[in-house]
């Protein structure tokens, strides 16, 4: 195998596709498009990604007990978490059905009148169904209130039956209130070495670790997930010209020339390799400059490429080993290119996923390249993941090797066909 002629060919492919890069620099500009999009939804950080939740409440008892509780809702961090909004029972339920909420809490009739005879009551929530998370954050919440108001009812049972005289009589002297005050007083005596301070207190301890926390923008992440997927595609417009020429008889031509059919095959591989490093870089470039992403030390990065696309180009030439037409090779690793995105990280974490399914996301080459490229952003040098950068390029040599001698066995046999 001539060097030379490998060299020509690549030489001859860069020049066509610089020619006529439309469908190149499209793919290579997704990523940018679709991290705006996220950004947009999402914001900056991540503290931005969690809104405040929206809470009708229906008090059909209208009491100061169910004033009360319905003020605890909505006091210190929890007036932070939830939006809470008071509104008549027949409007609350009309929006819930139009899902302008995340839950309407029901207070039902004569709820103080029970709480004063110490009788069970029950709070009716009704949850959104479109939504998962939030209503379940509603319920957690609404239950710890109903808990804490209850055992304060339990506790000062006594005072409570007291206070209820008092405003049924709605007539009391200062003796009435200065006898309230002292058994008050006498109930907090009595419960203050369990409450101030507290039988059991939380300590809280954040693990000291070497390495900085790493706090991630949308931007961050979005754009080396998307990066990944779309470089699939970029490595893809190259290897297709492999079958179409076969297709159009050019391969035929080339067969009863000098040129041999190895040098074909790898000259695709590697102008594949040097056009994916090439809209890389380019849009890392842009990443920094749009979304002011820091992408870690230059080394780092450039190493983090060229093994990301060794990697890229070793696998698609392998699956182009099994492929015999360039229609079945576009509807084919579409395919596979979305599975593995939903997979490996491209389109939602990895971290969200079930134990399995992480398990899994291992087996793609975007999970390797997104964490890559987080490493990095996190500070870490190429020194400290070789292992990991290793590990893909020779994958991608591997995948290469392959691929290149299961493809020319196919492409021979089907020449002269």
């Amino acid at each position: 195998m001539s060097v030379k002629r490998v060299f020509l060919l690549i030489r001859k492919d860069f020049l066509r596709k610089w020619r006529n890069p439309v469908v190149i620099v499209g793919f290579m500009l997704m990523p940018l498009l679709f991290t705006f999009i996220f950004g947009l939804f999402f914001g900056k950080s991540e503290e931005n990604i969690l809104p405040r939740i929206s809470v009708l409440a229906a008090d059909n008892d209208k009491s100061l007990l169910s004033q009360l509780f319905l003020t605890s809702l909505s006091q210190g961090e929890l007036k932070k978490l939830i939006d809470l909004k008071v509104v008549e029972e027949t409007l609350g339920r009309k929006q819930m059905e139009k899902g302008k909420a995340s839950g309407l809490l029901i207070i039902p009739e004569k709820f103080g009148q029970n709480i004063w005879d110490g009788k069970a009551m029950e709070l009716l929530l009704l949850k959104n169904p479109a939504e998962q998370f939030l209503p379940q954050v509603v319920e957690e919440i609404t239950d710890t209130a109903a808990l804490l108001f209850s055992a304060l009812s339990s506790v000062f049972g006594e005072e409570v039956g007291l206070l209820r005289g008092y405003m049924e009589k709605k007539d009391f002297s200062d003796q009435d209130v200065a006898q309230f005050s002292v058994k008050v007083r006498n109930r907090m005596q009595s419960i203050s070495k369990y409450v101030f301070p507290p039988v059991i207190s939380l300590k809280q301890e954040t693990i000291k670790t070497e390495r900085k926390t790493l706090t991630l923008s949308v931007q961050d992440y979005m754009l080396p997930a998307m990066a990944v997927f779309f470089l699939l595609f970029v490595c893809n417009v190259v290897f297709e010209d492999v079958l179409r020429e076969k297709e159009a008889g050019t391969l035929l031509r080339l067969s009863i020339s000098p040129l041999e059919i190895a040098e074909f095959i790898w000259g695709k591989i590697l102008i594949s390799m040097a056009i994916g490093i090439l809209c890389t870089l380019i849009l890392i470039g842009l990443g920094w400059m749009i979304f002011r992403i820091a992408w870690g030390d230059f080394s780092t990065v450039l190493l983090i490429v060229v093994s990301l696309n060794i990697l890229c180009a070793g696998f698609i030439s392998f699956f182009y080993a099994f492929l015999k037409t360039e229609r079945q090779a576009g509807t084919v690793l579409s395919s596979v290119f979305i599975v593995m995105a939903l997979l490996g990280g491209s389109m939602i974490p990895v971290s969200n996923f079930p134990p399995v399914l992480q398990n899994f996301s291992r087996l793609t080459l975007n999970y390797w390249g997104i964490q890559a490229f987080l490493k990095s952003i996190g500070g870490t040098r190429f020194w400290e993941m070789g292992l990991h950068l290793g590990g893909m390029a020779a994958a991608g040599v591997v995948f290469s090797l392959i691929g290149s001698s299961f493809l020319k066995r196919n492409l021979q046999r089907g020449l002269y066909k």
